[in-house]
């Protein structure tokens, strides 16, 4: 959405400045904009036009962990839909929330659990790995699904990775949100991460271009993606054109930078 709510608008306009594409969807009762399957053969097209790679970022309303088992049952179902929807984009990855509180569109300041909580996530990591089970024989193997850290530490999400029934997406936004450390949650996920989500953030404040974050930052984790071999998608997580602009300038020097380092 850097280029408005339309989805092919965005789609065509990207494709000259980077080359893999989230698509953002989104779902309330009033509002949604998750494609017909018309729809979706039009943003194949446009995707396979510019060669770009793509990832499909389902709607942070579904709850498959929720205790309602109304409320599991109607996520996990229309996530298959929007699955079979999108089949014809060929996306490489489905990026899924799994709420433990109610989703919220912000930050909330206080509202986030570490591996100190984690008592408090056995019953939630019960919910999620039935509905997890269950996404996967709906949707089958092709269909590639990552559970993504939120308000919470990326560790509740490893046992589902382990079992095979999802690869991880590391927010490292929602990291820092978290106080967490950058750099050692890199050591310690990054085997099981096959995407990652990078915005900036100040305060309570998400989503912002790169440029508010200092340079010696970003080099860091630069480092550490390049020590394990990352070969991974990294997504800049951002709604604008000037912050995504700033993004990538505030990249180009970080690496140029490393670059004449090394040399």
């Amino acid at each position: 959405m850097v280029f408005g709510p339309d989805l092919m608008a965005n789609v065509e306009r990207l494709a000259t400045i980077v080359d893999h594409v989230e698509v953002v969807l989104f779902w309330t009762q009033e509002l949604h904009n998750i494609p017909s399957k018309s729809q979706a053969k039009r943003l194949a097209d446009l995707v396979d036009k510019h060669a770009l790679g793509c990832s499909v970022h389902l709607p942070a309303s579904f709850q498959i962990a929720s205790e309602n088992p109304r409320l599991r049952e109607w996520s996990a179902a229309k996530i298959a839909d929007i699955v079979r929807r999108t089949a014809f984009i060929r996306p490489q990855h489905y990026i899924l929330h799994i709420p433990f509180t109610k989703p919220t569109l912000t930050p909330v300041p206080g509202l986030y659990f570490s591996e100190t909580d984690s008592d408090r996530f056995v019953a939630w990591t019960g919910r999620a790995r039935k509905s997890l089970q269950a996404l996967c024989s709906t949707i089958g193997p092709r269909n590639r699904l990552l559970v993504e850290n939120i308000n919470y530490s990326p560790s509740f999400l490893m046992p589902f990775c382990r079992e095979g029934l999802c690869g991880l997406c590391l927010d490292i936004g929602h990291l820092m949100l978290g106080s967490e450390a950058v750099g050692e949650a890199l050591e310690n996920f990054l085997p099981a991460v096959e995407e990652i989500h990078l915005h900036g953030v100040r305060g309570w404040e998400e989503h912002l271009a790169l440029d508010v974050l200092e340079p010696a930052r970003l080099a860091g984790w630069a480092a550490k993606l390049q020590k394990h071999g990352f070969d991974g998608v990294v997504d800049i997580e951002v709604f604008c054109q000037e912050d995504l602009t700033a993004s990538i300038a505030a990249l180009i020097q970080v690496l140029l930078g490393r670059n004449r380092a090394a040399c």
